[in-house]
């Protein structure tokens, strides 16, 4: 594996992790418990930086950059479909 595709699966798994840890702490925030939770001082410019930067960013936005990036499926083409519209499966 080449040095730019291992930095590449790294940045992919590193965000998807702190996004994951963000969308648990948003789920359970409201949730009663007995212990307080842990907050691991690791990862703070991910926490901190990148997890707001990127809820805020348009979707557009985020498809370009991934493309750009090389780290979307190659000769896969998501289905059309206009917002609100339920998902289906494809014709066939």
């Amino acid at each position: 594996m080449s040095s730019a595709a291992h930095m590449k699966r790294r940045l992919r798994e590193r965000s998807e992790h702190y996004l994951m840890q963000a969308a648990m702490r948003d789920v359970g925030k409201d949730a009663p418990s007995t212990v307080k939770a842990y907050r691991d001082r690791d990862g703070l410019l991910w926490r901190l930086l990148f997890v707001p930067v990127y809820r805020r960013l348009p979707w557009a936005l985020k498809q370009r950059a991934m493309r750009s990036l090389r780290m979307t499926a190659s000769g896969w083409r998501a289905p059309e479909r206009r917002p609100r519209e339920p998902w289906r499966p494809p014709p066939l």
